[in-house]
C-alpha cells in the first residue's frame, strides 16, 4: 500500500492597498477605520453562513452568502477572498457538488486567512 500524502495547501491573502487608500480618502482615517471594522465582523459571520448552508445543503443561502461575502471583501479590499467568494457562487450554480466542495474548502482557508490577517492590520483581535 502506497503512503497517504497529505498536502497543507497554503495561500497568501491577497489585498487592494488602492481599495483601502480611496476609503481612507473618501471616509477620513477615522470613518474608514470603522467602516473596515463593520466590514470584518460581517465577513465572518457570511464566511460562517457559508459553512452552515453548506453543511445543511441550502444551496440556496449558500449562494446568498458567497454573494454578499464577496460583495464586502471586494469593497475592504480583500480581493482573494472576493474572488473565491465568487467562484462559490458559481460552483453552487453549476450543481457541481465535487468542484463545490474544493472551492468551499479553499474560502474557508483563505477567509480564515484574510480575516486574520486583516485584523492583525486593523489592530483588533476577533
Amino acid at each position: 500500500m502506497l503512503p497517504v500524502i497529505h498536502l497543507n495547501p497554503i495561500e497568501p491573502a491577497r489585498f487592494d492597498s488602492g481599495r483601502v487608500a480611496a476609503l481612507v480618502t473618501e471616509f477620513g482615517e477615522a470613518g474608514a477605520e470603522r467602516l473596515v471594522g463593520r466590514a470584518l465582523e460581517d465577513l465572518a459571520v457570511k464566511l460562517n453562513r457559508v459553512e452552515r448552508a453548506h453543511r445543511t445543503g441550502d444551496s440556496g443561502r449558500l449562494a446568498d452568502s458567497s454573494r454578499e461575502l464577496a460583495s464586502i471583501a471586494a469593497q475592504v479590499g480583500l480581493v482573494s477572498l472576493s474572488e473565491v467568494a465568487s467562484h462559490v457562487v458559481l460552483c453552487a450554480g453549476h450543481h457541481d457538488h465535487t468542484a463545490l466542495n474544493a472551492v468551499i474548502a479553499r474560502l474557508i482557508r483563505i477567509g480564515e486567512h484574510s480575516l486574520m490577517s486583516a485584523w492583525e492590520l486593523h489592530g483588533t483581535a476577533p
